[in-house]
């Protein structure tokens, strides 16, 4: 096992392998924002088992560490750390002091338990969601618990248009129990971004104990074909969706997630709020939520579904 610098002319159709198989056809990020011009000039890194190519990174000229994909059959094969070391030497060997880079909202914990700590960018990037982190290097990894479910007691706020999709991610990559959904606009990209949706879906299939409950202040004509109906479809069982009117002039009115007993989150088009440790906010949602749920009623294409 070994991780080589490379440069993009000698090495690119290896290089090129490994991110058509992880970016475009597993994330299915489009070609022509995977192929950019700065391949040329990065420096690259290329990690062999035996003498098979399984993965790869970049590194751009402002110390940004981009493009880290390893094969599916290679991960969990320390591979990801590998890769960051080798970048992190070569910055220290030519006397930098910092390695920034975009993380994927789901990779957050990877990159935060090998120093990384997050900067308040957040923004979206071939549909997914990601947020900015860096790492002083040399030096000991600064003590943190930020978006860290169950310790984070901040009360974070954004008004950048991904950050929902980012917390949401975060937020359920760490529960362990149940998520309360309660949406009154279908139409948020929270609720319709195949990644997002995709964290739902796993969120249930790591345990047969974990469930998720679903409310919308209404039916909309053609919610039959809406992502969270069509997961429904496939996790009956223990993916629930109901229906009730929310009174609009009430605290509890909005989109609102809960994350075990542990995180809130509430959110529109304008701005995001989210607690990864504030119980007295989730007790509090949690009791409009009981109520909420204790009025609802199936949905009528739920019916029709046979859901």
């Amino acid at each position: 096992m070994e991780v080589d610098i490379v440069e993009w002319d000698n090495a690119q159709s290896n290089l090129r392998h490994i991110r058509q198989k992880v970016f475009i056809e597993e994330q299915q990020v489009p070609e022509d924002l995977e192929w950019d011009h700065l391949d040329k000039t990065a420096t690259h890194f290329l990690g062999k088992e035996g003498n098979r190519p399984v993965a790869c990174a970049r590194l751009v000229k402002n110390e940004y560490l981009g493009r880290v994909a390893v094969l599916k059959d290679y991960r969990n094969h320390g591979w990801g750390g590998r890769l960051i070391r080798a970048a992190e030497q070569h910055l220290i060997d030519h006397h930098k002091g910092r390695l920034s880079l975009n993380a994927q909202a789901n990779s957050y914990h990877f990159y935060f338990n090998n120093g990384y700590r997050p900067d308040e960018e957040m923004f979206w990037d071939a549909n997914i969601p990601h947020l900015k982190m860096t790492k002083i290097l040399n030096r000991p990894s600064p003590a943190s618990n930020t978006y860290i479910l169950g310790k984070d007691p901040e009360n974070h706020y954004s008004g950048q248009p991904a950050a929902s999709a980012v917390w949401f991610q975060l937020g359920s990559n760490q529960a362990r129990r149940e998520l309360d959904i309660q949406i009154t606009d279908l139409a948020h990209p929270v609720f319709n971004n195949t990644n997002c949706v995709a964290n739902i879906a796993r969120f249930i299939r790591e345990s047969y104990q974990r469930k998720v409950r679903i409310l919308i202040n209404q039916e909309i004509p053609g919610l039959s074909e809406h992502p969270l109906l069509q997961l429904q479809q496939r996790m009956s069982s223990r993916l629930l969706i109901r229906t009730v009117p929310m009174a609009t002039d009430a605290e509890s009115y909005g989109n609102h997630i809960l994350f075990d007993l542990k995180g809130h989150m509430k959110f529109d088009y304008q701005s995001v709020y989210c607690c990864f440790n504030n119980k007295l906010s989730v007790s509090r949602h949690k009791v409009h939520y009981e109520r909420y749920w204790a009025k609802s009623k199936q949905l009528v294409e739920g019916r029709s579904l046979k859901l």
